[in-house]
């Protein structure tokens, strides 16, 4: 599957979630009413294509900014401002390897390959659509700022790069509770990025913008809570058994 039907896939999954949430069935979901908080991580794996305009007294360059995969890690803690929305901050580790798709030094050499390890911080909102006793759809986005170091080879010299970059992502995904408060949860999102640097390469500065378009895949562990208490304090009537979830 290529990027442009994976983007295409992620968006059709969001508007068959918000149709569902016009139509399902109110569920007493305890996990996701205000005044809980949530807290856990997530790791992911995602493919991206990127634009690139690099700007220099010795001229421009732009065009195909190549492609590259990435490995991320990203915890977070959340608060549920309203029933079934939550709001709360999350980091951002990222492993990017990629192959440049044009020659940074202004040249036609052949592409170069760089790796970079980013981290982001910022704000992220959700809205959970419960359709059963133990399971949501949601619907969220993030927003992340930071910097990062690249490092890349040109020609036989090793040069690195300080980046400031801007991150937006949104997209579903799908959360399975227990009756304890743990949760597991897949979420596929679609994430823009602009990285703005500024590359000395032999002698000659130059200013480099990046806008990347990609598509992660991520699963994770999180641990639902009502003040100190796990959700499930919630106490259950006496009449009332536990209702089915992994344990």
């Amino acid at each position: 599957m290529n990027f442009k039907a994976m983007k295409k896939l992620i968006t059709s999954l969001a508007f068959s979630i918000l149709a569902f949430a016009a139509m399902a069935q109110e569920f007493g979901l305890q996990h996701t009413q205000r005044g809980n908080f949530v807290i856990g991580s997530r790791i992911g794996f995602s493919t991206s294509k990127s634009s690139i305009d690099i700007q220099s007294n010795a001229g421009s360059v732009n065009g195909d900014g190549g492609s590259s995969s990435q490995f991320n890690l990203s915890p977070g803690i959340g608060y549920f401002f309203a029933r079934h929305f939550v709001m709360g901050i999350s980091m951002d580790w990222l492993r990017t390897s990629s192959r440049s798709g044009v020659d940074l030094s202004g040249g036609t050499d052949p592409a170069q390959e760089s790796e970079n390890n980013n981290i982001l911080f910022g704000p992220f909102i959700r809205y959970f659509i419960p359709f059963g006793e133990d399971k949501a759809f949601f619907l969220g986005t993030t927003v992340g700022f930071g910097d990062s170091k690249n490092r890349f080879i040109d020609g036989n010299q090793a040069q690195t790069i300080d980046n400031s970059l801007l991150s937006i992502g949104a997209g579903p995904g799908l959360t399975i509770f227990s009756s304890n408060g743990l949760a597991l949860e897949a979420l596929a999102k679609y994430n823009f990025a602009r990285s703005i640097s500024e590359i000395n390469i032999q002698d000659i500065q130059r200013t480099s913008k990046t806008w990347t378009n990609a598509v992660d895949f991520s699963v994770g562990l999180h641990y639902y809570f009502g003040g100190i208490r796990a959700t499930n304090d919630a106490r259950l009537a006496p009449t009332e058994t536990k209702k089915p979830g992994f344990y």
